[in-house]
């Protein structure tokens, strides 16, 4: 999965992708998703090696009013590449560093007009190209007609295309368009720590009403406090989120509500070699879940060995898991379901 992370030019977009990055530097990163369960598992385990499940990132240019229609359209088009839209939303003071709007929820306005203008005219001109054919539709022409309609219909409306009453085979036709507002986004309000501290900022409700106009999630986090964070070691970290508040950083908070946002799902592999978490969508069957770890795994699956990982955190072993019966058996068809550490069974 990749994300795009996008906004206007000093709000701080650079160093969330930076934070949720590593501190790379480039404009290409991996974000880490931040898992209790794995640390729980490492230390169970004790591997030679342990990997968190990861989201692929990709800083956009920055957006702003002052930029052409034909700079915007190229900035926007990096988009069509990726799988789920993370946007910042200034909403910091700091007279030492200038910013195009004088109000974050104007931010956030200009952010989400930018993307409905777009794909209003992608839908309005393949509308009118097939409306105007001068010949009789295909069946599929005509398939992909009614779900252009209707996905102009809520874009006149000033909502995104997701929210359209569109069924599956609709969403895979409108696929071929890289709609932008198909797309999952989830957006973040970069702070200041006055604000972080006291949850409350100029422009909260504008933002919060175009989160729930399209269903998008909203996170917090204050980018200079969390650069803070980043330098501390374990214990200092403790005791710094501790005083605010909190039991983890907003980076950390962010990655997870990112892979739930992406619709994501971990299952975990353990053993002495390496504890490992698997990227799966949710809805995917075991086999499938195989073919994640290994082709011949998914060619060869017989069966997999299932325990829950909240079972296995409160007995505290393997052997006590057998002992109360708690690990079960599924089938090439069953579905993974999140936190299951999986063992296959196969034969090639």
């Amino acid at each position: 999965m990749k994300v795009g992370i996008y906004g206007a030019p000093y709000s701080g977009k650079t160093t969330v992708f930076r934070l949720l990055a590593g501190n790379q530097t480039e404009n290409l990163g991996v974000a880490k998703i931040h898992d209790e369960r794995i640390d729980f598992l490492s230390k169970m385990f004790n591997p030679k090696k342990t990997t968190y499940a990861t989201i692929e990132l990709v800083d956009l240019p920055g957006l702003s009013p002052e930029l052409s229609r034909k700079d915007k359209n190229q900035i926007l088009m990096k988009i069509q590449n990726v799988d789920a839209i993370l946007w910042v939303i200034r909403a910091f003071e700091d007279e030492s560093v200038p910013s195009y709007f004088s109000d974050p929820a104007k931010e956030g306005q200009y952010l989400r007009d930018e993307l409905l203008v777009r794909d209003l005219e992608i839908a309005e001109s393949n509308v009118e190209k097939l409306k105007n054919a001068k010949r009789k539709l295909s069946p599929s022409e005509e398939l992909q007609l009614k779900a252009l309609e209707k996905s102009l219909s809520v874009l006149n409306e000033g909502k995104f295309v997701k929210l359209a009453d569109l069924n599956e085979e609709e969403k895979k036709i409108l696929n071929s368009f890289s709609f932008f507002t198909l797309l999952e986004s989830v957006i973040v309000v970069n702070l200041d720590e006055k604000s972080f501290r006291s949850h409350d900022y100029r422009g909260k409700e504008g933002i919060q009403r175009i989160a729930n106009e399209n269903n998008f999630s909203v996170i917090e986090v204050c980018g200079k406090l969390e650069m803070e964070i980043n330098e501390l070691e374990e214990d200092e970290k403790y005791e710094f989120l501790k005083d605010l508040g909190l039991t983890e950083s907003g980076i950390e908070r962010l990655s997870k509500v990112l892979y739930s946002s992406l619709g994501l799902i971990s299952f975990f592999t353990a053993g002495e070699d390496e504890v490992k978490a698997w990227t799966i969508k949710r809805g995917t069957t075991f086999k499938e879940a195989a073919g994640k770890i290994h082709t011949d795994l998914e060619r060869g699956f017989i069966r997999a060995e299932v325990v829950k990982f909240e079972d296995l955190k409160r007995l505290g072993s393997m052997k006590e898991i057998k002992a109360n019966g708690l690990m079960r058996l599924e089938g090439k068809d069953s579905i993974v379901e999140d936190g299951d550490i999986v063992n296959v069974r196969f034969s090639v």
